[in-house]
């Protein structure tokens, strides 16, 4: 038997990539957004920290789609390990551009592009805490161009807090000071887990709330709010007790699913 079979759902819940109708736009959220627009508005560079499974790529996702095609072009990386070189070729190619034999060519090119584009570029850099010292150096000279007047495009990194971290460093300072806008995604509230869950349910169709409240409590408990490990823990539980033959969720189950994820 399935959940969807157990439980009366007409998709399946939880899914790894959740669909519009599951999506919790909460407070931590829309701040995020309203603060990337604002870094846009004043030209410039702008940071997001957030822990590993806390919704920045949704959060990304989210602003990307909402950036005016007519005026604006995104180039997203997320392969950060790459080197300086191998980096701006990544960029390069991204703008359709064929990367040069030396890095200050293709850098050049990069450049004198990027200022004859008519839309303003968006470079948006996720994992952003693993880009090598190099790298981040090279990305405060490209935005310091044209004696740092104006940015040739506008830069967004996204990454774990190690970010916050590694812009401390003092071999750093220089692109730090240049960071506009700080931005912290935090993991969800206990009333916004319950939510949460409520909309993940909806979406796939439950007519009927599925946990107890001691059981959303013990989830938020076991997840800290952090979305991916909600998702995981909630799937884990409704696992369970469709196992023992429960129509809902209770605190028992979620203990039962956590003991059984950190078995294996």
């Amino acid at each position: 038997m399935t959940l969807e079979e157990h439980f009366g759902f007409t998709q399946p819940p939880f899914p790894r990539v959740a669909p519009e109708s599951a999506l919790l736009r909460h407070q931590g959220l829309e701040e995020v957004l309203a603060r990337l627009r604002f870094a846009m508005d004043r030209d410039t560079i702008a940071v997001l920290f957030a822990d590993s499974g806390c919704g920045k790529s949704t959060a990304l996702s989210l602003f990307a789609r909402s950036l005016d095609a007519a005026s604006h072009q995104l180039v997203t990386l997320s392969l950060t390990t790459l080197g300086p070189f191998g980096l701006l070729a990544s960029i390069s190619v991204a703008l359709g551009l064929r990367p040069r034999r030396f890095k200050g060519e293709t850098a050049a090119a990069l450049l004198g592009h990027l200022r004859s584009l008519p839309k303003r570029t968006v470079l948006l850099i996720d994992e952003a805490h693993l880009l090598p010292d190099a790298s981040l150096e090279d990305l405060r000279l490209l935005t310091a161009d044209d004696f740092d007047r104006k940015s040739p495009f506008a830069l967004i990194l996204a990454g774990q807090p190690l970010l916050r971290d590694r812009l401390a460093e003092p071999a750093h300072w220089a692109l730090s000071q240049r960071v506009g806008v700080r931005i912290r995604l935090r993991p969800l509230t206990e009333a916004e887990v319950a939510a949460f869950l409520d909309r993940h349910l909806k979406a796939a169709g439950a007519k009927k709330p599925l946990f107890d409240p001691a059981a959303v409590a013990a989830i938020f408990q076991h997840s800290r709010g952090i979305p991916r490990l909600v998702q995981n823990i909630a799937l884990a539980s409704a696992l369970a007790a469709m196992a023992a033959g429960a129509k809902t969720i209770d605190q028992a189950k979620v203990q039962q699913a956590v003991v059984d994820m950190e078995d294996l």
